[in-house]
């Protein structure tokens, strides 16, 4: 089920795949971006067609100190399964213990997802993340604690790398075949080193290398932003599925275009306007206003980048403090009249 179908372009995406135990119902899979993917937007991102979700990323330690920030990263909703829950650290015993934490709830996910790719100066200098791509052995340590904690409740785990710490060192086909021997049943591979953060292109000829290596399914992400894109990708390399990321901020009908096979243009300002209006009441509801407000300035951002609207326009959105005033705002876009008269 998870080799790609002898069918279509388009139908290959509408095609299941598994992962471990877990069925997921298509190849397009929502990765885990760090202040990003929280349950609102996961949910957004189910309703646009997803078939998998991943939350942003909740520290080992944070979760054992019972942090609430933390916690609060780990709660999952019925309605956006299949869901994977990211874990970051760079110890394995904290690793395990942090891993019967999340599965020990009533609302448990249906993946755990080990982070050994985020190259962010705070993950990295803590021996997490990408710092664990210089240290492969630690790396699958810590990969084979999860799987043994995570089988305790026979939940599957998946593992998102990147190509190597720097372009000089390439580990990621090494690393993957050991991985899958630790137990890892899927891999999301961003094929960037990590001193590349996002710069340049993703280079998918180490995507194939590594599906080449590997019985498991590999989730390819980076530069993952129409469906022709896509399309040669899984051509290119045989991966199971696509992992978007950047490329559904401001146009989540990007999940939509793949799993239809066409490229047509991004919706109209209205269709845009209504469904961030959507994203942004759902915020609402999940953060309350004094967080929610700040947080969807972003994907406010996003969206009318999307629809045409100037830098100067933006800059007058993101300052507006309720989400009346931005209601209102949006309306008189639509009605022609410029934010910067909005007060």
């Amino acid at each position: 089920m998870n080799a790609i179908p002898p069918i279509g372009p388009a139908a290959v995406f509408s095609a299941p795949f598994a992962v471990g135990g877990c069925l997921i119902p298509n190849r397009v899979v929502l990765a885990p971006m760090a202040g990003i993917t929280n349950r609102p937007f996961r949910l957004h991102m189910k309703s646009h067609g997803a078939g998998l979700v991943y939350s942003e990323m909740a520290s080992s330690y944070g979760l054992l100190h019972a942090n609430s920030r933390t916690s609060h990263y780990i709660e999952v909703a019925e309605e956006e399964r299949p869901v994977g829950v990211q874990l970051f650290g760079d110890d394995p015993a904290t690793l395990a213990t942090a891993v019967r934490l999340v599965l020990d709830r009533a609302q448990r996910p249906d993946i755990i997802d080990i982070n050994l790719g985020c190259p962010v100066k705070k993950v990295v200098k803590t021996g997490a993340g990408a710092a664990l791509l210089s240290d492969p052995a630690r790396a699958v340590a810590a990969a084979a604690a999860v799987v043994a904690a995570a089988a305790e409740f026979g939940v599957p785990v998946t593992a998102k790398i990147r190509s190597g710490p720097d372009p000089e060192h390439v580990i990621a086909p090494q690393l993957a075949r050991q991985l899958e021997q630790a137990g890892v049943a899927a891999l999301g591979l961003h094929p960037r080193a990590a001193t590349q953060f996002y710069r340049g292109r993703a280079d998918h000829d180490v995507t194939a290398r590594v599906v080449e290596q590997v019985g498991i399914p590999v989730m390819a992400s980076g530069d993952i932003d129409s469906f022709a894109g896509a399309s040669d990708v899984l051509t290119r390399t045989g991966a199971a599925a696509v992992m978007v990321g950047r490329g559904v901020l401001g146009d989540p009908w990007l999940v939509g275009r793949i799993l239809a096979g066409t490229d047509d243009p991004t919706p109209r300002l209205t269709e845009l306007i209504e469904d961030l209006r959507t994203l942004y009441r759902a915020t609402l509801h999940s953060m309350g206003e004094k967080r929610a407000v700040p947080w969807m300035r972003k994907h406010v951002a996003w969206y009318l980048r999307r629809g045409g609207v100037r830098g100067t326009a933006i800059e007058d959105f993101v300052r507006l403090r309720s989400f009346a005033e931005v209601d209102e705002a949006l309306s008189l876009l639509v009605e022609g009249v410029a934010p910067e008269d909005v007060r």
